[in-house]
């Protein structure tokens, strides 16, 4: 469950886990509340039905919009389906709870940050509820390689993550927590393809301990102070 969020007025504290995601909202962009609601219906048909797929007459039902709002505003069934698709996506890279964030902020030590790491790496693997997470991103690159434009979005959203998270590794670097020559970009793609793998390998290799206990060392080694 994602904690609540604070009031627009409300300063964000800089170091957070609310900080980050915060940035990555500001990569979002804006639509009109119109457009937003038809978005809206139509991820959500998406989530029930799976597969990315909607309903053109229930979007408009449940958005209370009209068919030529919806075409004026996504110009095609298609174009909609990649929004859609985008919207999956970085729902998906924004489901942090930031709570969990907050935790690599407040490390007051290296082998904190590295129990955190570990902590992580374990979260991802075991949560169930985490599986469907790593199931549906494959299923999104998936499409992404066979639709160009939405290969070019889907740059952008994981751009926007991979900035929430390098901001983790970016501020243990500047707290001396962490290798200070990390390329925190590089590390970032690397984890983050590291336990997505994990996702085409756990059904012929469901041993997950031998899986943590070859991944963790992996990636606390580069961390490590010189």
């Amino acid at each position: 469950m994602l904690i609540a969020e604070p009031p627009p007025d409300t300063p964000t504290p800089e170091g957070s886990g609310e900080a980050a995601r915060e940035a990555a909202r500001r990569g979002r962009g804006t639509r009109s509340v119109t457009a937003q609601a038809i978005l809206d219906a139509a991820v959500q048909q998406a989530l029930a039905l799976g597969g990315g797929e909607f309903r053109i007459e229930q979007v408009l039902i449940d958005s209370g919009a009209s068919s030529s709002s919806l075409y004026h505003h996504f110009g095609s069934r298609e174009k909609l389906f990649m929004a859609v698709q985008d919207e999956l996506y970085l729902k998906l890279a924004l489901s942090e709870d930031t709570r969990r964030l907050d935790a690599a902020f407040s490390s007051g030590s290296s082998e904190e940050f590295f129990a955190y790491i570990e902590q992580q790496i374990r979260r991802i693997v075991t949560d169930p509820e985490n599986l469907t997470v790593r199931r549906a991103r494959l299923t999104m690159v998936a499409e992404a390689t066979q639709r160009p434009e939405l290969a070019e979005e889907l740059v952008r959203f994981q751009s926007i993550m991979f900035d929430v998270i390098c901001s983790i590794f970016d501020d243990a670097k500047s707290r001396g927590l962490i290798n200070p020559d990390l390329d925190s970009v590089a590390y970032v793609a690397w984890f983050h393809g590291m336990t997505l793998g994990r996702t085409l390998t756990e059904m012929s290799f469901e041993d997950t301990e031998r899986w943590i206990a070859v991944a963790v060392p992996a990636a606390i080694a580069p961390l490590r102070l010189p």
